[in-house]
């Protein structure tokens, strides 16, 4: 039973994968995760700042994560966090004599803080998405501020 059960449960999480992976906003195609992320910014009615470091294209499936993923910590922060200003900082960082690597994002604002993965869905579901791939999420907000959401996904340039 235990066999038939790590079977189903690891059938799943491919079929969970397979699933995210399909999901690739036009804006991406077009324009790639930092062209994208920019579009966010602009209709933001937050002001909000963007920095990428990226070696150019990532995979299609790690675009689409990681775009969804920030527009989902951006949301956030515009809806709970009564900010000033956001920030976001995505980086590619390749591993040492490789093009595999680690691709961090981070949405900071200057907001009231308290955020917390277990205080609603919007962290938990970006917990969600990033695991399909493996991801982390963690989040630094003291109440009072400031607020940052840390994201990273393994991937190759």
């Amino acid at each position: 039973m235990l066999a038939e059960a790590r079977e189903s449960t690891s059938s799943a999480l491919t079929e969970l994968r397979d699933l995210v992976r399909g999901i690739h906003p036009p804006v991406l195609a077009d324009r790639g995760l930092d062209g994208a992320l920019k579009a966010l910014a602009l209709v933001n009615p937050i002001p909000t700042t963007v920095v990428t470091r990226l070696p150019g294209r990532l995979p299609a499936p790690i675009e689409s994560a990681a775009y969804f993923a920030v527009a989902e910590a951006l949301s956030n922060a515009i809806k709970h966090a009564q900010a000033q200003q956001i920030r976001i900082t995505v980086e590619f960082a390749p591993h040492r004599g490789g093009a595999a690597g680690e691709l961090t994002m981070l949405v900071s604002d200057d907001g009231r803080g308290g955020a917390s993965i277990d205080s609603g869905t919007g962290l938990r579901g970006i917990v969600r998405r990033l695991a399909a791939f493996d991801g982390t999420l963690t989040v630094d907000s003291p109440p009072g501020g400031p607020t940052e959401v840390r994201m990273s996904l393994p991937c190759v340039s």
